[in-house]
């Protein structure tokens, strides 16, 4: 960003400020200081949430606890923060535990089966005044 050679080729301090995307005033100070401006980053600000971040970690390891649950607990605690903050820790750690791999465990073919079952409304079987109908599912490991 070279604000000051742009400014000798004649551009006003407004068209500096569209170009640079900053207030007139600020492209104006830039112009006509003698150095460049320094940027220096600081030391992130503590968030009221840090220290509770460990207890979160180890409840989130434990069961997919919602953002809601998590801040009643931590309220218990003696938690003063507000939901957001809780909100936004609780999205972004869900995010990390969601890219750790899953190891697939892999059998032989004829050594492993799933099943599953469940109760579907259909015309066949006739129970408790309704017609249900009974159904199980139960794929070998092989057929993945």
């Amino acid at each position: 960003m070279d604000i000051r050679s742009d400014r000798q080729k004649g551009l006003s301090y407004v068209e500096l400020g569209r170009k640079y995307h900053m207030d007139p005033r600020t492209a104006k100070r830039y112009a006509e200081s003698p150095q460049k401006p320094e940027y220096t980053l600081s030391e992130p600000k503590p968030t009221k949430m840090d220290p509770y971040k460990q207890i979160v970690d180890e409840w989130l390891e434990e069961a997919p606890y919602s953002a809601l649950r998590i801040l009643e607990k931590l309220r218990e605690m003696g938690f003063d923060g507000g939901y957001s903050i809780v909100k936004a820790y609780v999205s972004s750690r869900k995010m990390d535990l969601n890219e750790k791999a899953t190891v697939r465990f892999e059998t032989m073919p004829g050594k492993q089966g799933q099943m599953d079952w469940g109760f579907f409304e259909d015309h066949l079987v006739y129970e408790d005044g309704k017609w249900k109908n009974r159904n199980i599912a139960a794929p070998l490991q092989f057929f993945r």
